[in-house]
């Protein structure tokens, strides 16, 4: 069983700020409510871990979070996540905060060629430690929190140093700590937006027809106001496989739409409303959809695009790693197209020039 220190108050964040400023590396992790439970984003915990100690701060207990923000921002202290896009987009949108000196294990064991490289999985393989799935859908925003959901946060970065120490060694004999290092800088110097989902980000949504994609349009922007009224996730108004359903063939009438099953209540009750949303969406304006537009491609350039492809999974292959670590679609297509490599890191390059790609 892992101790750990609840923060809940100014003082006590302060206290362990001070305390963290004095280290050189320290594990993340964040526990947040994603539409799961609520409706929107909310950063919920954020455990933090030394090699000796471990805190939790409840980020719901405050309003101002400089004193965590400056540790976050600090070059000097190696800050040390598992799979971090997810937690980079929160900090970015939720705290307004960049952080620097990352590194990602789930990075780590992808280089190594791990097959499972989610963080259970290799506290699973590593310490023989597993992690309860009952808590991987819990809502983190209840208080008060269990123990058990306080002791499940805490071993999220009780074990992390220590992987870390683990999957260096590994890494320096395969003679890729520099891959790794080089990955996890360019993770600090792009920006990480938070995407809510849109409607034409529904699955199938670019196919409709025009006045389609209109009526998609309104029920969408109208359940996503019903979820935030009643602090639901939309799924809970009713599924995106209904709204689509609802997009191409509309109930007929107020009366069809008040005989309704599987969704929320309250759509049933102002049934006039979202037929009158309908009957709008049907006399407005269409929703004409363009497609993002590549230059063609001449055939010399596709055969080189294949090649180069072909090469890179080959090579992938015999290195023991997903090819797009090599080189990601985006990538090879710059390359060819652009004769552009500064999206390459210098490893990349290497093993470009190395095993002669091009």
């Amino acid at each position: 069983m892992h101790q750990f220190t609840f923060i809940t108050s100014k003082e006590q964040l302060e206290k362990a700020c001070d305390i963290w400023n004095k280290e050189t590396i320290l594990a993340f992790d964040l526990e947040c409510e994603n539409n799961l439970h609520h409706f929107g984003v909310y950063l919920a915990l954020i455990q933090v871990s030394t090699k000796d100690n471990n805190w939790i701060i409840d980020m719901l207990a405050f309003k101002e979070f400089q004193p965590l923000i400056t540790i976050f921002e600090s070059a000097n202290i190696q800050k040390i996540f598992h799979d971090v896009s997810f937690d980079l987009r929160i900090l970015s949108t939720q705290l307004d905060c960049k952080p620097v000196s990352i590194l990602d294990t789930q990075l780590a064991a992808l280089l190594l060629g791990k097959e499972k490289v989610g963080l259970g999985n290799l506290l699973e393989s590593y310490f023989n430690v597993q992690k309860e799935k009952k808590f991987q859908r819990v809502d983190w925003t209840k208080r008060p929190m269990s123990e058990e959901m306080l002791m499940y946060a805490v071993k999220d970065t009780a074990y992390l140093l220590e992987l870390t120490d683990k999957l260096i060694l590994e890494l320096k004999e395969k003679g890729r700590l520099e891959w790794w290092k080089q990955e996890c800088h360019h993770l600090e110097e792009l920006d990480w937006p938070l995407k809510e989902q849109d409607y034409i980000d529904l699955k199938g949504a670019k196919a409709l027809q025009p006045r389609e994609r209109a009526i998609l349009k309104a029920l969408f922007y109208k359940r996503a106001e019903l979820a935030e009224q009643v602090d639901k996730p939309v799924f809970k108004v009713f599924r995106n496989v209904q709204l689509m359903k609802f997009a191409t063939h509309p109930p007929y009438s107020v009366g069809a739409w008040k005989s309704l099953r599987g969704v929320h209540p309250l759509v049933k009750k102002h049934a006039d409303q979202w037929h009158a949303v309908v009957q709008q969406a049907r006399r407005g304006p269409l929703d004409i959809y363009e497609r993002g537009k590549h230059s063609k491609l001449s055939m010399n350039q596709k055969e080189k695009i294949t090649a180069l492809t072909d090469a890179r999974n080959s090579l992938a292959e015999k290195l023991g790693i997903k090819g797009h670590l090599i080189m990601n679609n985006d990538q090879i297509r710059s390359v060819i197209v652009d004769k552009n490599f500064n999206s390459l890191r210098e490893w990349q390059k290497e093993l470009v020039k190395k095993h002669h790609l091009l």
